[in-house]
């Protein structure tokens, strides 16, 4: 048990002093941008949360192989540089923004979660007592690596129209569009791969 205590806490050591050789990675991680309609406060935490997570890299603290940027900061940042691109060009996109802002504060990777639309209605049946729901939820999720110069767009929408059902939610399919979109862009594996 010495024996592999003494060799985690050497790899530990080795591993923070390569590691501290080298500039750490500056993400900016975006607030979500809504759209629309904004969701309740605990859908729009969730959803703050899940971005949170697939952004995370373990022992950051003490390896300090990441550093993250203010998102208040990128978000003015990207708020002022958007108003101006759409004022010079009405076809601009969002992702168009995203190079600039980069090279603006500095980002090795930038995050940008948007919920692009977010719907919920409930309607009565006229043949019986039963409630119906259509729900509706699209959102988009754009992450550029500057050191790589890769710049991945992806948009995922979710539909429900049936009988009530806490699975037809806005909020159930919102968290469900965020997974997916997560899962398509290969976050997980771009941040984690900063930490190896």
């Amino acid at each position: 048990m010495k024996k592999f205590l003494f060799a985690l806490i050497a790899l530990l050591f080795v591993t923070t002093q390569v590691s501290a050789a080298q500039a750490p990675v500056r993400i900016a991680v975006l607030p979500i941008i809504f759209r629309n309609a904004m969701p309740d406060e605990d859908t729009c935490a969730e959803l703050e949360v899940k971005i949170a997570r697939a952004t995370h890299i373990p022992l950051n603290d003490t390896l300090k192989v990441a550093e993250y940027i203010s998102p208040a900061v990128s978000s003015k940042i990207l708020a002022e540089m958007w108003k101006s691109m759409r004022s010079a060009n009405k076809k601009a996109k969002i992702q168009d923004a995203m190079r600039p802002l980069a090279e603006d504060i500095d980002a090795d990777i930038i995050v940008c979660p948007i919920l692009l639309s977010y719907n919920q209605n409930y309607s009565g049946a006229f043949t019986s007592d039963e409630t119906y729901l259509s729900s509706q939820v699209r959102a988009e999720l754009i992450v550029y690596d500057r050191r790589t110069d890769n710049l991945v767009d992806k948009k995922f929408s979710r539909m429900y129209h049936d009988m009530m059902s806490g699975f037809g939610t806005a909020s159930f399919l919102a968290k469900e569009c965020f997974d997916r979109l997560i899962e398509e862009t290969k976050l997980r594996q771009t941040i984690f791969a900063i930490g190896k």
